[in-house]
């Protein structure tokens, strides 16, 4: 009697166990964004066109700024100096949040964060 006893609470344990974890496995953990991007989804396709300004084939991906004229700009993968040739475009200006490029005689503001930009 005392054995099957004993089998009877090791099946009863071993389900338990496995509803506990199937509960804890299907609870998903929910991240509140505040309408704030999820710095847990990498940036692709869309959203990274909205993280960065794009003008003229010229895609602003960085900005290392220096107070001293000695900045540089990441733009579509490599980094440039004012003065320098990007494509079609020349580098004019590398400030903190922005970058100024000359398109055909035009100049060209690419701002780090479209919330940055100021508004028209």
């Amino acid at each position: 009697m005392r054995r099957s006893s004993f089998i009877v609470i090791l099946v009863t344990g071993s389900v338990f166990l496995t509803l506990l974890s199937a509960s804890l496995f299907a609870a998903e953990g929910a991240y509140d964004s505040g309408k704030r991007r999820d710095p847990f989804v990498p940036l692709q396709g869309d959203d990274l066109a909205s993280a960065a300004s794009v003008s003229a084939g010229v895609k602003l991906e960085g900005i290392i700024y220096d107070p001293s004229d000695q900045s540089m700009a990441i733009l579509n993968g490599k980094t440039y100096q004012a003065g320098d040739i990007v494509g079609d475009a020349t580098v004019l200006r590398i400030k903190k949040d922005h970058v100024v490029i000359s398109v055909g005689g035009e100049e060209k503001t690419l701002w780090m964060r479209d919330e940055l930009s100021p508004e028209e």
